[in-house]
């Protein structure tokens, strides 16, 4: 299908409500057609991967369904844990790395995303709202959290990458905020100044760098945290 945006977003407010604090969250940002298909494919897709970068294990794995798609593999996943000590970034969640799918893997709804933000639709969309021309393309994945997944403060630099924004395509449905897995922002003084908690068809935008972590989802989470997230990049060093 052919994903396209809201047609009631208006560029010019949310360019004055970003400006404020160089990050906004925008409800309602696709068609509602289209934010269905995404969340429908995604709630319906098997192929999904764990990444683990956490207590000094590092692997991806293949998942099928929940667990290991290699039983004997599944200890791995048991056993990860964040380490509370180490200052560094960490994370567990399943991931689908759009940009690094095969040309023969089966479409859907998500399969299509990463054409639509490089498309001219979008990205005259970002570069309205961030007042920035330097944009140039996306990268995507696709990310799943479930109780436990998390990810620990970072800022999102990253030297040659050339990351200007960074974003978060929120598609889960019906979410409490106390279910965790809340986009937070923390300030100097090691407050929390600002959080977005996961919605249904939002966008997230942030300028980069700025220190964020995803808290973790709680135990007690009746559903998972659905997103597509990646930055917005530019050709040319920054």
């Amino acid at each position: 299908m052919t994903l396209r945006l809201s047609p009631s977003l208006d560029v010019a407010a949310l360019h004055r409500a970003f400006e404020a604090r160089r990050r906004l969250h925008i409800p309602g940002v696709l068609d509602l057609d289209s934010a269905e298909a995404v969340v429908a494919a995604m709630e319906a897709f098997d192929g999904w991967k764990v990444s683990v970068s956490a207590g000094g294990e590092f692997f991806e794995l293949p998942l099928s369904g929940r667990v290991a798609a290699e039983p004997g593999k599944q200890g791995w996943i048991d056993q990860a844990r964040v380490d509370g000590a180490e200052p560094r970034m960490q994370y567990i969640f399943d991931t689908r790395r759009l940009d690094l799918e095969p040309e023969d893997a089966p479409r859907d709804a998500v399969s299509e995303v990463l054409d639509f933000l490089n498309g001219p639709d979008f990205l005259a969309f970002v570069r309205g709202v961030t007042g920035d021309d330097r944009i140039d393309f996306a990268d995507a994945q696709a990310t799943r959290y479930r109780p436990g997944h998390v990810l620990t403060g970072h800022d999102d630099g990253a030297e040659g990458k050339n990351r200007l924004y960074a974003y978060v395509l929120n598609l889960t449905r019906g979410w409490r905020a106390d279910w965790g897995g809340v986009l937070a922002f923390e300030g100097a003084d090691g407050h929390i100044e600002e959080g977005f908690a996961p919605a249904f068809n939002a966008l997230n935008i942030f300028a980069v760098p700025m220190r964020h972590a995803v808290t973790q989802v709680a135990s007690f989470a009746p559903r998972d945290r659905l997103s597509i997230t990646g930055w917005l990049r530019s050709h040319q060093a920054v």
